[in-house]
């Protein structure tokens, strides 16, 4: 069945507002709870024999790279057996972004702790958990997997169980988990995050249920919070869960972690890859995530430097990097990851920068990914943060939606650039001039004032814009961002809401 609208609205704010991407409206299987804060559950069938795999998520509210990750991971085919994916258990306590689930007044539940033997009845949270554990009963899956996150790495503190797999006393159970550990921390760099195992999941838990009352292989996955972007954590989710189900037969060979979208998310909407991860700063992904999520064409998905060097872009439209270190971004991404870009926009992809992703953009940078005619005029880029001044040009209402005039535009060390003279890229276009300008810490002082604020051209097949200020973060710019991407994509303008 389908939502009302209001209640999809609802559904879809809470899932923004939990810091959410929902990627795909196809129906579910079915539904946990009542009223506004009601989540779905999905099941896929093979019709071949095989395990029955259950993946839950988002039992703690805090913790958002399962809910990512699941939301990923349910639209992965299976050749055998059945899958079934609840994404969001605790829809309430994700929008809250609270580890314990609302239960009614003031009281707070740890849902991971209610579970047979320990299950009592009464309130909201309660009732949630009773219908969970219904579906876990009534299903009887051969393996459970609980996706979770914790505060701290594991391997350095007794006091969180991030980084680590936690599995039931079953001999099956324990071979999988030694196998996730393999697969997950053959991608951790840093000895000291990587994860470790450990035996029997707690009391209370829907995996020590699942496992003690029904005979599942139980498992819980976490990932740690501390100092890792989301779109990592969300990938070695992808990797724990892919290498179990690889195990098992269940997926074919070509669903790799990598992929991030199935095509029927994509149907008549705009994809773009944000990338999340080392190099980055500030506020930028969470507003453009929140732009773009308001847009009913267009869906944006966080990606880390793994993800973007494993070729993760298959399936999108444009590719955003936002403020920060260019040069930082450069250094996580790799030369791998840089040619996988290039690549990408030359085969028509849009790359839509933001101060330190128009850096990186830029022509002159041993680091840089050469994409537009531009260079900076000066190595002296710390010229401070300050609203200035920008004015659109005619190509520039076009694009971006807005009248004449000169607009108040958050500036942060942006880029000011001229033309590099490239004779292998064709000029530049100017969207919008910087009519002010900012020269702290003895920048050179003249040059950003009629300089590019806002500049665009062509790599290959693809389109390039950049930005050196920040519109996302500018009251009443915020849809500059969803302009571009529709510009950037060559999608007719009309398609976006008028001004």
């Amino acid at each position: 069945m389908s939502l009302p609208i209001n209640a999809s609205a609802r559904w879809a704010l809470l899932c923004l507002l939990a810091g959410q991407t929902v990627l795909a409206a196809d129906e579910p299987a079915g539904w946990l709870g009542a009223g506004p804060t009601r989540t779905p559950y999905y099941a896929q069938e093979s019709g071949r024999p095989g395990p029955k795999v259950l993946i839950v998520a988002g039992i703690h509210g805090d913790e958002p790279a399962g809910p990512a990750a699941a939301e990923q991971i349910r639209h992965w085919p299976i050749q055998k057996g059945s899958l079934l994916v609840v994404p969001r258990a605790s829809v309430a306590a994700l929008a809250a972004k609270t580890r314990l689930s609302p239960d009614g007044g003031t009281n707070r539940v740890n849902l991971n702790r209610v579970f047979p033997p320990r299950e009592s009845p009464g309130g909201p949270a309660q009732e949630l958990a009773a219908e969970l554990w219904s579906l876990v009963k009534t299903q009887r899956p051969d393996w459970l997997l609980d996706l979770h996150e914790g505060g701290d790495f594991r391997g350095q503190t007794t006091n969180s169980v991030g980084s680590s797999v936690i599995a039931a006393d079953m001999p099956e159970a324990v071979a999988a988990a030694r196998k996730i550990l393999d697969a997950v921390n053959a991608t951790v760099t840093e000895s000291n995050r990587a994860f470790v195992f450990l035996s029997r999941p707690v009391k209370g838990s829907l995996a020590r249920a699942a496992a003690d009352e029904l005979g599942a292989r139980a498992l819980i996955l976490e990932t740690t919070i501390k100092s890792q972007a989301l779109a990592l954590r969300t990938r070695q989710h992808r990797l724990a869960v892919h290498c179990l189900l690889s195990d098992l037969g269940m997926i074919p060979d070509e669903v790799t972690p990598n992929r991030l979208l199935a095509g029927a998310q994509t149907e008549g909407r705009i994809a773009v890859a944000v990338y999340d991860g080392p190099g980055n700063g500030g506020a930028g992904v969470p507003k453009v995530l929140e732009e773009i999520g308001r847009q009913p064409d267009m869906l944006a998905v966080r990606v880390s430097a793994d993800d973007l060097r494993g070729g993760a872009l298959e399936g999108f439209q444009a590719v955003m990097f936002t403020g920060g270190s260019g040069s930082g971004q450069a250094k996580a991404l790799g030369l791998e990851g840089r040619q996988r870009i290039r690549e990408f926009v030359d085969r028509g992809g849009c790359y839509i920068g933001i101060c330190a992703g128009s850096y990186l953009a830029c022509s002159g940078f041993s680091w840089g990914l050469g994409l537009i005619d531009a260079r900076t005029l000066s190595p002296l880029w710390q010229r401070g943060k300050a609203t200035v001044k920008v004015e659109l040009t005619p190509a520039g209402r076009r694009a971006l939606g807005m009248g004449e005039g000169w607009f108040d535009c958050l500036y942060a060390q942006g880029p000011i650039v001229g033309p590099a003279e490239n004779e292998n890229l064709p000029d530049y276009e100017v969207l919008a001039w910087f009519r002010t300008e900012v020269a702290a810490n003895n920048t050179p002082k003249g040059i950003m004032v009629n300089s590019p604020a806002v500049f665009a051209g062509h790599f290959g097949r693809g389109r390039v814009i950049c930005f050196s200020p920040h519109p996302e973060q500018t009251k009443g710019l915020e849809s500059w961002i969803s302009r571009a991407v529709a510009w950037g994509t060559q999608r007719p303008p009309e398609s976006l809401p008028a001004q």
